[in-house]
């Protein structure tokens, strides 16, 4: 199959862009609406990618990357990804939101690591052998937990906490940071909107203090949706791009712009009118209000699909953010944790 043919790039600021947080199933026309966004990276989060589970998600990734070849590479360190941006080509990072793929085998995270795997979450909203989710805050990280932090960290991984994680167990995660940095890929701001999945300041912070980065994702419920509002079987509040700037300018203030970056968590070509719901995921109702009458999820306004990037870079733009600020925001502030957690 041919590659697909690059459309015009924005002129960012940055010398580099990264998606930090996707869902969307790669194919041609997905690469062209990075291109439009002016991505040179994304960090695609991989669970059940193809509904087969553990270890297929990756065959899907190889396979999905030789029918690419002329668009997307893995990258499996900081140097690969500016190797693959030079060549101009789309890197892919690898990652799961949760860590309940792994299983009871002793070893197996290294074999995932072989296969590419560089970021992992702890739990995906609720408790696992791993530790809690953010629907039960409170709960700990558990042995095996503990014992996972400090495989992955053996390994060079990169923990991914907050969001759907509970904030006990995050910060259970970040005590075990040792000097390395840990983010949270996609998320919006409990203090913005008291959405059960949103991550504190108190999180927020840690994460910060260990020079990592809080990624900020454009899912509308998450950014507007909670128990004020969230009234069943009536429309969810539509959110506009200004307030998907808001959260990035409340976080500028809290961390500081050397700790924000993109996270948008898309799911172009996922098929989630099969079932009428999020499958396989538990949310509360003042979570998520479930899909669009035609079957979608509804994203902010102005910021709805990532070839609409140059929307955010523009807002900011207009908020003052200096050319430097939106650098860092837009990639720097990723790749530079991702040098340190990875090497290269």
């Amino acid at each position: 199959m041919p590659p697909v043919t690059p459309v015009s790039r924005p002129a960012y600021p940055g010398r580099i862009v990264i998606n930090g947080l996707d869902c969307s199933v790669p194919s041609e026309s997905y690469v062209e609406k990075l291109r439009a966004g002016g991505v040179d990276c994304m960090h695609l989060s991989i669970e059940d990618m193809d509904g087969r589970g553990n270890v297929h998600p990756f065959v899907f990734v190889y396979e999905t990357l030789d029918r690419l070849a002329g668009s997307l590479t893995l990258a499996r360190s900081a140097a690969e990804i500016l190797e693959i941006q030079r060549r101009g080509k789309i890197a892919l990072v690898l990652g799961w939101q949760g860590a309940d793929p792994i299983g009871v085998e002793h070893g197996t995270l290294r074999a995932y690591y072989e296969l590419g795997l560089r970021i992992i979450g702890i739990t995906y909203n609720i408790t696992n052998r791993y530790g809690s989710g953010c629907l039960e805050p409170g709960g700990r990280l558990s042995e095996d937990g503990s014992a996972l932090v400090k495989q992955a960290h053996s390994l060079g991984m990169l923990m991914d906490i907050g969001g759907h994680t509970g904030e006990q167990t995050s910060l259970d995660v970040i005590a075990l940071a040792d000097g390395r940095p840990v983010i949270c890929s996609h998320t919006a701001l409990a203090a913005l909107n008291p959405n059960p999945r949103n991550t504190s300041d108190r999180v927020c912070e840690a994460i910060a203090a260990t020079g990592g980065v809080v990624g900020v994702l454009c899912l509308n419920d998450f950014l507007v949706r909670n128990a004020a509002n969230a009234t069943p079987g009536q429309p969810n509040p539509q959110a506009k791009l200004g307030v998907y700037l808001d959260h990035l300018d409340y976080l500028k203030r809290l961390i500081g712009a050397d700790h924000i970056g993109i996270g948008p968590d898309f799911v172009d070509g996922q098929d989630f009118t099969k079932t009428g719901a999020w499958p396989g995921l538990r949310f509360t109702p003042d979570m998520v209000g479930g899909l669009t009458p035609d079957g979608t999820i509804l994203y902010a306004e102005g910021f709805s699909s990532i070839d609409q990037l140059p929307n955010v870079v523009a807002g900011l733009d207009a908020r003052g953010w200096s050319a430097a600020e939106i650098a860092k925001l837009l990639g720097e502030n990723w790749l530079r944790v991702y040098r340190e957690a990875w090497g290269g």
